[in-house]
């Protein structure tokens, strides 16, 4: 009987837990540490405890008393805050990169400096790094191109703004750059200003040990608020994949490409940092005119690409787990569905910071009849009423065609998840929606 511990709380968490008590052929005893008790979670386990993510004494506590074989650590507070580290220490065995690791996702900066030293800074846009208001201010005032301008540290997503998308233009940016320094958005005094880029994004999300860098298939994301692509940035409102494990505009040496350049990185961290990345790595990238570029890198799954990619492993994720834990992911063949996934999210009202509790009526039996599969981001308080967090559920669906995937996905939404001002994106997974990001970009 394996005893595995997870730490987290959202979306991607109840996955991972799904893929242990639900799809894994082993026998598990899985325990679990969160901040807020999550609605999906808690039915799985066989005990959970409530806690801060920065409480690496009481989550260690916790994993010696249930005797756990591993951790699998998800939250990046707690990743960049040293929790690895503290329970190699403690001769625990650990899934989630080390704090200096997890520097790749809580400091764009750092990110861009790796690039830069592992000669790949082509794949950077034109950027510079600002510790000082005033110079970052200096600096927008004389730019002749548009931009982007993302606090240097984490803010789940809603944290970038783009002149001629969020941003109106410079004076707006101006704005907003006062705003980062004056209300310390994403924990850190430092605002990176690149270079807009234009192309199509997609997502690369890669199983890690050390210079072993095994990559899921790929996905596209979409992060504004509205349909066609309009309104506020927000974590996520959904993702898609398609059977080839490639998208319509990336093809299988761009994805080699993508892959190579995660491979690169990790392995300058061993190079020169002496540290050994162990755990997921999401690369977000960008297709220009110019070739691959990188937006950012997450230490983590993304969200909400992971929940295209659970529903379609095949092989055991805790077999690939213990892999990772005991340096031998190299000896893997790690095998996914030829499937298309559309993943969706319900939100409520004024996301992505919603006011109040979300009432839904969710049917899990007749999603999960449809083989379809739900995964929790609230926390009930009463029968149907939840505490968004800041999202409700996603739902994903799998199929022969992204066609027959998307409209699975709007089924399962449509008869299974009813409510008061919910809302979700009808044209994910459209052929329309994928046009414009095949033709237009």
């Amino acid at each position: 009987m394996k005893k595995i511990l997870l730490v987290g709380r959202w979306g991607k968490t109840h996955a991972f837990a799904k893929a242990i008590v639900e799809k894994s052929p082993q026998k598990t005893e899985l325990y679990c540490y969160m901040d807020k008790p999550n609605a999906g979670i808690v039915p799985l386990v066989t005990d959970y405890i409530l806690g801060d993510m920065k409480d690496n004494s009481r989550i260690i506590k916790y994993a010696l008393e249930k005797k756990v074989d591993f951790v699998l650590a998800v939250p990046h507070m707690s990743l960049s805050n040293s929790l690895t580290d503290e329970l190699i220490n403690q001769g625990i065995r650990c899934i989630g990169p080390t704090k200096l690791c997890s520097t790749l996702e809580t400091s764009k900066s750092f990110l861009r400096q790796v690039l830069r030293e592992t000669d790949l800074d082509h794949v950077s846009p034109k950027y510079q790094v600002f510790k000082a208001k005033e110079d970052a201010l200096d600096y927008i005032r004389d730019v002749n191109y548009d931009v982007a301008i993302k606090p240097a540290g984490v803010t789940e997503g809603d944290g970038v703004k783009v002149v001629g998308i969020q941003l109106k233009d410079l004076s707006e940016a101006e704005s907003y750059i006062q705003e980062i320094f004056e209300k310390n958005i994403g924990g850190i005094a430092e605002v990176i200003i690149e270079q807009k880029l234009e192309g199509r994004e997609f997502t690369i999300q890669a199983f890690v040990n050390g210079e072993t860098v095994i990559g899921m298939p790929a996905t596209r994301d979409y992060k504004l608020l509205y349909e066609g692509d309009k309104g506020l940035n927000t974590p996520g409102m959904g993702s898609i994949s398609f059977p080839n494990h490639l998208l319509p505009f990336l093809n299988r040496d761009e994805y080699k490409e993508s892959l190579s350049i995660m491979k690169k990185v990790v392995k300058h961290l061993i190079d020169k940092y002496d540290e050994v990345f162990v755990g997921f790595l999401s690369g977000q990238f960008i297709k220009t005119r110019e070739g691959i570029k990188v937006i950012e890198f997450n230490v983590r799954p993304g969200d909400s690409e992971i929940l295209n990619i659970i529903p379609i492993l095949k092989t055991d994720f805790v077999e690939i787990c213990e892999a990772m834990i005991d340096n031998k992911l190299s000896t893997m063949d790690i095998a996914f569905e030829e499937k298309a996934t559309v993943c969706k999210y319900v939100v409520s009202e004024g996301f992505p910071h919603p006011k109040g509790d979300m009432f839904m009526e969710i049917n899990e039996e007749g999603i999960n009849k449809a083989v379809g599969d739900l995964f929790y981001y609230c926390f009930a308080i009463d029968r149907n009423i939840f505490k968004p967090s800041p999202r409700g559920v996603a739902v994903t669906a799998k199929g022969d065609t992204m066609e027959e995937a998307y409209q699975l996905c709007e089924k399962l939404l449509k008869e299974n998840i009813k409510g008061k001002n919910l809302w979700h994106r009808r044209d994910i997974g459209t052929e329309e929606l994928l046009e414009k990001h095949t033709l237009d970009e």
